[in-house]
């Protein structure tokens, strides 16, 4: 079960049910996280470990979260707890009897009630109702399927038909209002995908918990601008530094330039014929229906938030005029489509353009400026440039 799993939990009380489950050698690490569409009930945190021989049993002890994410303090809890035994006659029970199995290419979730609860409880009654049996037996199991949110692979977005060459995305991007599209390049049309969910990790709260401290520590003394963390402008620029360096982040990196995001489509030759893509997402649009809020990245509900991170410490930020956005979903591409279907407006496209149209590309990125060395400030982005100016073959 190692991964990220998703499911939707329908009915009176809907609710999106997210696990993340990652092998540590000694077992499976990870945690379960439950949002009511219903933003007046809390969310419910689930922290995850289990012994790699089946059966994959626990009993995991109830968390309570704040509705936008966060993990709720004890008078808050006490709060919460009294709302729901006033309007729906009883709370969730502070332990769960949890088996998870496999089947195929699902993930199955049961669990049973320690203690009785009524059964306008929200959430344990309307999900599984289900009996401890003896040891030795599996538990009862009910009806509800997680899939795997698999962040590897092509991506299934249609490239746009109106845009299948430079001169036609060049003339278009020209066009646009200047910061209403953010833009990403890649060499190939893979799937949207951070870093971080790319690797065998998934438990993001060890990565903020752990890594950061960690990373933070190391890379302190060479930041010139005192960055402190804890602070969430602080956080972002520190994550934005470590994904610029080249450490998985649950980040994304995007530009405000269609330019930009075609240097890095294009800047490595490659001898698959597989065109590079440039994706376009509708950065006014999202903010406009989802907002632009502070994030909490692993104890929250899904979510894709639109970051402008801080340029200090980062020289490589004004350049490549880069703007980020952080999610919890491995299967971004995924995850954006199912907004546009349940909202009914077009968030992210994608151009596909032909690899043969690279030299042309790159002699008019230079033209304006975009080379490695203008996005790579330092030594490095010297030589670079360099080695391309006088090393390249004049055929």
């Amino acid at each position: 079960m190692i991964g990220q799993w998703i499911g939707r939990i329908e009915g009176e009380l809907p609710a999106t049910l997210r696990i993340e489950t990652e092998d540590r050698g000694y077992g499976l690490i990870g945690r379960a996280y439950l949002f009511y569409d219903n933003s007046n009930l809390p969310g419910y945190l689930f922290d995850i470990h289990l012994p790699k021989d089946k059966p994959l049993r626990a009993t995991l002890a109830t968390i309570y979260l704040y509705p936008a994410g966060g993990i709720m303090s004890a008078q808050d809890r006490q709060g919460a707890e009294a709302f729901l035994k006033s309007n729906y006659g009883g709370a969730m029970p502070p332990h769960l009897d949890v088996e998870f199995s496999v089947v195929g290419s699902d993930l199955i979730v049961a669990w049973a009630e320690p203690e009785p609860v009524s059964t306008k409880m929200p959430g344990v009654k309307r999900f599984l109702r289900l009996v401890q049996k003896s040891a030795d037996e599996p538990m009862q199991r009910g009806n509800v399927t997680l899939r795997l949110s698999d962040p590897t692979g092509a991506s299934v977005l249609t490239p746009r038909p109106d845009l299948v060459s430079w001169d036609q995305f060049r003339h278009w991007a020209a066009g646009q209002h200047p910061r209403h599209f953010i833009f990403r390049g890649q060499r190939q049309p893979f799937k949207l995908a951070t870093t971080f969910h790319r690797t065998w990790r998934k438990n993001l709260n060890q990565w903020i918990t752990q890594d950061i401290d960690l990373l933070f520590g190391s890379v302190a003394e060479t930041l010139k601008y005192p960055l402190q963390l804890g602070n969430l402008q602080h956080n972002a620029a520190i994550w934005s530094i470590l994904q610029h360096h080249g450490y998985p982040t649950p980040m994304l990196d995007w530009s405000y330039s269609p330019f930009v995001a075609a240097y890095f489509a294009f800047q490595e030759k490659t001898e698959v014929n597989v065109p590079p893509r440039i994706y376009i997402f509708d950065r006014v649009a999202w903010i406009n229906k989802y907002g632009k809020a502070g994030f909490i990245v692993d104890a929250a509900p899904n979510q894709l938030v639109v970051v402008e991170t801080m340029p200090v410490g980062n020289p490589r930020h004004s350049p490549q005029q880069a703007i980020s956005t952080v999610t919890n979903i491995a299967d971004v591409e995924a995850f954006i489509r199912e907004r546009e279907e349940a909202d009914g407006v077009r968030y992210l496209t994608a151009c596909d353009l032909p690899i043969g149209s690279r030299p042309q590309i790159m002699r008019e990125l230079e033209l304006m400026g975009i080379t490695y060395g203008s996005l790579f400030p330092g030594l490095d982005g010297i030589c670079r440039d360099m080695r391309d100016r006088l090393f390249t073959s004049p055929a």
